[in-house]
């Protein structure tokens, strides 16, 4: 599994996650301060494997065109 697959399901989860708790979906278990938490640590998750592939000078160099 390469790590733009990972990211783009992280992307999806987060969004999936975000948008439950703007709907206060409380009845589900997911209150908003819940639901922050799961996106930052989800986002954390995506930055960690971000330095792991590309080192601290790949978070701001110029990235290549996607094939």
């Amino acid at each position: 599994m390469n790590t733009n697959l990972i990211h783009n399901i992280l992307n999806i989860l987060m969004i999936v996650v975000a948008g439950l708790a703007g709907f206060d979906f409380v009845g589900l278990g997911l209150d908003p301060i819940l639901a922050g938490k799961i996106v930052a640590g989800l986002g954390t998750a995506k930055m960690i494997i971000n330095v792991i592939r590309d080192g601290f000078s790949g978070l701001t160099k110029q990235q290549p065109p996607v094939q």
